[in-house]
């Protein structure tokens, strides 16, 4: 791969992590000596993050955990801006890049030795009495459920087009391969390799015992309606955003026109990081 020419950067740093100030100085430090411009914006991990106007530039790096990293994504749509992403976290699924790691893989991703990961995200839409009102893009999951959980939601589950279960459950999440290790892996979802692209469709603790986690072809487009029920029902996508629905709601989603990027680190392969991180090895969480 040839040298990459990179003019500015864009450092995204979550304001809540520990010495995040002294991490984003050492690498706009850095970026200076190297003759690139860099702008440094903190965020506060709330959903006004979402609406900030991130400036043109050719590569973003985000300092936080996988949530820092999912709000980037959001925040750089359609923009066709890699992002690489730095774990100051606990877990780190996605932000795969430790601390001490970054000006290597800089480094590497400038001298073109290194490649550019492309995922997919999920669009949602939300449409009521036919009027569309509400839509947006996750890279990890969309949920649908009961904002109760002392009462079960009712949910009636289309994929592309057929009826494929009337449900109750505490919900439902639809995930991407990058969201399969998140909130999915929980409620009992697989794990799927994230340079698959499929959907998951995962019921949250159904009544019915049969019912079970579902993949789907990428293509395919989901939808979920809410019939009349007894609860309050809500949509979350990413854990940071949320959206009151009401009966008779259509929910859809489908597989986003926009990608993430991310700066690939050599030294992270996938069955690594879970083997590490879920402790396949042994270890306390095994």
């Amino acid at each position: 791969m040839a040298e990459r020419h990179i003019s500015k950067v864009v450092v995204l740093a979550n304001s809540s992590k520990h010495d995040v100030g002294r991490v984003a100085a050492r690498i706009t430090a850095c970026l200076t000596e190297m003759g690139i411009d860099s702008k440094v914006i903190m965020l506060s991990s709330s959903l006004e993050d979402l609406s900030i106007d991130v400036p043109a530039c050719d590569l973003a790096i985000s300092l936080g955990g996988d949530g820092t990293v999912l709000a980037c994504a959001v925040m750089l749509r359609g923009r066709g801006v890699p992002i690489l992403a730095v774990n100051m976290g606990t877990f780190g699924y996605i932000a795969e890049t430790s601390v001490d790691e970054i000006e290597k893989v800089l480094g590497e991703y400038m001298d073109g030795k290194t490649g550019v990961l492309s995922r997919m995200m999920l669009d949602v839409s939300v449409s009521r009495k036919g009027k569309e009102v509400f839509s947006t893009c996750s890279l990890n999951d969309v949920t649908v459920s009961a904002v109760s959980h002392a009462r079960m939601a009712k949910l009636d589950l289309f994929v592309d087009g057929i009826l494929a279960a009337n449900l109750r459950a505490d919900g439902m999440i639809m995930a991407t391969p990058t969201g399969s290790t998140a909130y999915s892996l929980s409620a009992g979802g697989p794990i799927i390799d994230a340079s698959l692209e499929a959907i998951i469709i995962n019921p949250i603790c159904p009544f019915t015992m049969s019912v079970r986690p579902l993949v789907v072809n990428r293509d395919s487009e989901i939808k979920l309606l809410i019939p009349r029920q007894n609860t309050e029902m809500s949509l979350t996508c990413d854990g940071h955003q949320m959206f009151n629905l009401l009966e008779g709601d259509e929910i859809s989603v489908r597989q986003g026109k926009d990608r993430a990027l991310f700066v690939e680190n050599p030294r992270r392969r996938f069955i690594e990081v879970l083997r590490d991180k879920l402790a396949w090895a042994g270890g306390f969480n095994a």
